[in-house]
């Protein structure tokens, strides 16, 4: 069965918060809810669903001088732990690194925070240069080895600015949700389909073909709307744009029909040999 393997780095501004976390993340992963909740409280959590996930296995802690290492497994669709850094953030964390490999594909992914928001892979650095060489322990092997260190932590996911956590939290809920009622509704419309006796491939084609037209109408009014403002000749720019209005989804539409249809003008090609006149060489 797949999983997803995730490591999370945890740094506290001070050895009080961190001792306390690593009370609270002990007593979890010993199934001690009761401890777990009395430390949970003394750090200032709303509750330990803020902290923890159920759905988590495999789960281990290690704590050092100067930080709290939390590893655990989950499923191959399971949120990342973004609620459970949000949380941590409010109650004394100053950084954290999330490590996460993807069984299924065999690929590694590497987020980086520093106080309360997502950052780059060099912010973080740039921020805390003192803990380089814990999150980016350097390889055995001398200098043989340094490419390949560089390329082991090459594999940071980076925003293209610093982002609040609780904003990247709730940007993943909707891209999810959104996800999970598309599936939803071409579930529905497949069964809808299936009870008419029509194809869902069908459905699919028509959908795919209904966005090309909107597109090509989109396309349109915005080269309208343009020309108007930008160029003489009122009358003659809505009348051109109301012809592209009719052309271009029809156009967009007859070009998503070929694609899906993989058509490349060899069905209309004769075949060598066939439908062209004979030739009759006389006899010498």
């Amino acid at each position: 069965m797949s999983q997803n393997t995730l490591t999370l780095q945890l740094f506290f501004e001070d050895p009080i918060k961190l001792k306390t976390a690593q009370l609270v993340y002990q007593y979890l992963c010993a199934d001690n809810t009761e401890q777990a909740q009395r430390w949970a409280d003394k750090l200032g959590a709303p509750g330990l669903e803020a902290l923890w996930d159920t759905e988590w296995f495999n789960q281990s802690v290690a704590a050092a001088p100067s930080h709290l290492v939390l590893q655990f497994d989950t499923g191959t669709s399971s949120d990342l732990p973004l609620l459970q850094i949000e949380t941590l953030f409010s109650h004394g964390l100053r950084a954290a690194v999330l490590e996460v490999f993807y069984d299924q594909v065999g690929e590694t992914e590497r987020m980086h925070f520093d106080r309360g928001q997502w950052v780059s892979r060099q912010a973080f650095m740039d921020a805390n240069p003192q803990w380089r060489a814990v999150v980016e322990p350097a390889q055995q092997g001398g200098e043989d080895s340094e490419g390949d260190a560089d390329d082991r932590y090459a594999c940071s996911k980076d925003p293209a600015k610093p982002l609040a956590v609780a904003k990247l939290r709730q940007q993943e809920e909707k891209r999810k949700r959104e996800a999970q009622e598309a599936a939803e509704a071409f579930v529905e419309m497949a069964r809808a389909m299936g009870k008419s006796g029509k194809s869902p491939v069908q459905g699919l084609i028509a959908v795919l073909l209904l966005r090309a037209g909107l597109k090509g109408l989109v396309h349109a009014v915005a080269f309208t709307v343009v020309t108007v403002l930008l160029f003489k000749g009122f009358w003659l720019w809505m009348g051109l744009g109301l012809a592209l209005a009719v052309a271009l989804p029809l156009y967009y539409m007859a070009t998503e029909h070929k694609e899906l249809r993989g058509d490349d003008g060899d069905d209309d090609a004769d075949p060598p040999g066939d439908g062209g006149p004979a030739t009759v060489v006389a006899a010498q």
